[in-house]
């Protein structure tokens, strides 16, 4: 079966976490957890390795205005897929079934409208084009990136001189960058439809909680392969563990699994 890892900064799992790690050892799919030597909450259900075996960085990068590691984790995604052949998953997936590349494929299709491609779910081969690209992108150009238009460029460089991962806006080394380059290789029709990994559109994440389940059967997502709970939405919604409703969706996963949420809080 395919591995499955993701990225840890932190010392400690919340509830959401711990609920998603243990859906992927409760389909057979033990997901490993890469940390940088700060982890004290570690559950048996996963495999913990040191994340500097595929990302040595200087530091962690960190958004300087809201200390975000996103630009950490997009450059970690990047070598994970270089040097592995590992199936990335977001901390807050949770698995429907075991996760399957196909040829070594698995991403949602892009939104082309909007130009971006959701990076939460993401394997490629070790030889894929785009992959490529992104890497030499991401760790061996001017950062300046080719899917702005050149009055953009000019702009941004105007005001800082240069692109760093600092002064480049959070997330340019996700969504968008993923869609740009897997269209400009024409890798995008390995894409799987995307309610295939995000079987709950985050519109409809007011009924995470809503006692009534049965609200959520017309998305038919019992039969795909993923659930993305989008960490900072769901940290919103169940800040304080009393706020579960019995029989909603996220009630019903935890009982599921086995995780009391009152020993793992937000």
């Amino acid at each position: 079966m395919e591995r499955v890892a993701t990225l840890w900064i932190g010392k400690r799992f919340s509830f959401l976490e711990h609920l998603c790690l243990k859906s992927f050892a409760d389909v057979d799919q033990k997901l490993i957890v890469y940390h940088y030597g700060d982890l004290e909450d570690i559950p048996d259900y996963i495999d913990v390795r040191d994340a500097r075996e595929i990302y040595d960085a200087p530091e962690i990068y960190r958004d300087p205005i809201n200390r975000s590691v996103a630009v950490h984790a997009d450059l970690f995604r990047l070598k994970l897929l270089q040097k592995t052949d590992y199936i990335w998953v977001d901390a807050d997936i949770y698995a429907l079934r075991p996760l399957t590349a196909k040829d070594g494929y698995l991403f949602p299709l892009g939104n082309k409208k909007n130009q971006r491609l959701i990076n939460s779910v993401m394997a490629f081969p070790n030889d894929s084009p785009s992959l490529q690209a992104m890497c030499d992108f991401a760790f061996d150009s001017d950062l300046v990136p080719p899917w702005w238009p050149d009055a953009h460029k000019q702009a941004y460089l105007k005001l800082y001189g240069k692109s760093t991962y600092w002064s480049l806006p959070l997330f340019s080394l996700g969504p968008p960058m993923l869609y740009y380059f897997i269209s400009q290789s024409g890798e995008m029709s390995r894409g799987v439809p995307r309610a295939e990994l995000y079987a709950l559109p985050p519109r409809f994440r007011h009924l995470w909680n809503d006692p009534d389940m049965s609200k959520l059967d017309f998305l038919d997502w019992q039969n795909k392969m993923s659930i993305h709970f989008h960490g900072s939405w769901f940290r919103k919604i169940f800040a304080d563990a009393q706020s579960l409703n019995r029989g909603a969706l996220v009630d019903h996963l935890l009982r599921k699994h086995q995780i009391d949420p009152n020993m793992h809080p937000i």
